[in-house]
């Protein structure tokens, strides 16, 4: 049997291959998209105060540094059996919106748009090329402004450290408000900018949406509000079937009931199914939200969304070239959401924290990241003291469906260079983050040694 390899994959984050098996007469018998690196927070998190996770568990990625942050955060907040403030409640999802915004920006900036706007040099440089050095940097001037909001709430430039218990450590003052209602005002230029230039990437390459090894009709998992309005920080987590009705409806703890995890021999990732339904594999992220509700609170979001579904003419959302599309709606819907919260009145009260009397030993903190829902569960004991945890990362939701699209689509013709290429391109529609997704049962990480003397490899262990 031969074996191919992509290795790495490319524009993604983390570490990735995929292995392509051939049978006797060169057809495809096989293929796996395989996350290569280990990361072990899960076992790290274990004897630690729970007080303290928020601020270790951003550090499991550079990127999805402030939604991991804000999630064990929340989860932080059951352990310790307090409600967080309403002024906490407003600063933090200032916080998701703003990191939504600045990571959306960067993925189709520098990750996804090359694949459309630039094919024949698939990098950043060739987008700038064709959209302009002036728009370029007017782009990521405004996404710097999403960066100083996070260091300005967040205490630190990467990594934030402004967690307790049902609160937060420092107040905003007005002229700390005031300066994130003017980064808001041109962060939804910036919003509008980038759908603008996302829609017209995609209908110039509209032969994708016909290609119909990347359609899929699958069950998508998103939050929503009372009104079943998309939203990120809370509200309830729903399951939509390939027609768009509800099937499966959660929250909180109630998530081990729906979702189940397998352990793979041939990934780092597990891979997630939904218990009661035959057919396991679901997504997660822009598409799946919008699948889950087209129903945006916002104006300009609200056109936008009203375009794509009069380009398509379809709902729920098949085509996978269409999550580069939703992912620009909701940096305009964050924007827009992040101009409403610089608003309120409460922002600048001082009631940014509650008193903490009884350990309650268990919390269960979901969130909207970027690139889907995202789970974090701990259990302590009466001190505190994380004693288990369990994350379920948005990649690792939907590695299931990557792995399936990476079959279809090398299933479905020759293995050249253009089928390969295709195989990354379809990859980066879902946006993996590798580093979030990967977990080892047994925490091993194996390693190939090879050894040389002169040239000559002489052992290989």
């Amino acid at each position: 049997m031969k074996r191919i390899e992509i290795n790495p994959v490319s524009r993604i984050e983390g570490h990735a291959k995929v292995a392509i098996f051939l049978n006797e007469k060169g057809e495809v018998e096989n293929a796996f998209f395989q996350a290569t690196e280990f990361r072990g927070y899960e076992k790290l998190l274990v004897n630690m105060p729970m007080e303290e996770v928020p601020r270790v568990v951003s550090t499991i990625c550079g990127i999805c540094r402030a939604i991991h942050f804000i999630a064990a955060l929340k989860a932080l907040d059951q352990v310790y059996g307090v409600e967080a403030t309403e002024t906490a409640r407003i600063i933090r999802e200032i916080l998701i919106h703003t990191h939504i915004i600045e990571d959306h920006i960067l993925i189709l900036l520098a990750l996804s748009l090359p694949d459309f706007i630039s094919p024949e040099n698939r990098s950043i440089f060739g987008v700038i090329k064709k959209i302009g050095e002036e728009n370029a940097r007017n782009i990521l001037r405004r996404r710097g402004y999403a960066v100083k909001i996070i260091e300005m709430l967040g205490g630190k430039h990467l990594h934030p450290v402004s967690a307790i218990p049902g609160g937060w450590t420092k107040r905003v003052e007005e002229d700390e408000r005031s300066k994130i209602e003017s980064y808001a005002k041109e962060i939804v230029q910036l919003g509008n900018q980038i759908v603008e230039m996302t829609e017209t990437a995609i209908i110039e390459n509209s032969e994708l949406l016909e290609d119909e090894s990347l359609r899929f009709e699958l069950k998508s998992l998103g939050t929503v509000d009372r009104r079943r309005r998309m939203c990120f920080y809370h509200g309830n987590q729903i399951v939509v079937d390939e027609k768009g009705r509800e099937v499966l409806r959660f929250t909180g703890k109630e998530y081990s009931d729906v979702i189940e995890e397998r352990v793979v021999k041939w990934n780092y990732s597990k891979i997630p199914y939904l218990k009661d339904l035959a057919n396991d594999i679901f997504v997660v992220g822009s598409l799946a939200r919008i699948n889950v509700t087209s129903k945006l609170s916002t104006p300009f979001a609200s056109e936008a969304i009203e375009r794509l579904f009069e380009f398509v003419n379809e709902h729920p959302l098949s085509k996978l070239p269409l999550y580069h599309w939703c992912r620009a709606i909701e940096t305009l819907f964050a924007a827009e959401k992040l101009y409403e919260l610089s608003q309120e009145e409460e922002l600048t009260s001082p009631d940014i924290s509650v008193e903490v009397r009884d350990v309650i030993g268990e919390g269960v903190g979901i969130v909207e990241a970027p690139r889907g829902t995202l789970i974090h569960h701990y259990i302590t004991d009466s001190r505190g003291i994380v004693r288990d945890a369990n994350i379920i990362s948005p990649t690792t939701m939907n590695m299931n469906a990557i792995n399936e699209t990476v079959k279809r689509v090398a299933s479905l013709g020759k293995i050249n260079e253009d089928t390969l290429n295709k195989i990354e391109i379809s990859i980066r529609f879902f946006d993996p983050c590798i580093a979030c997704a990967t977990h080892s049962l047994d925490g091993k990480l194996p390693l190939r040694f090879e050894i040389y003397k002169e040239g000559r490899l002489i052992k290989r262990l």
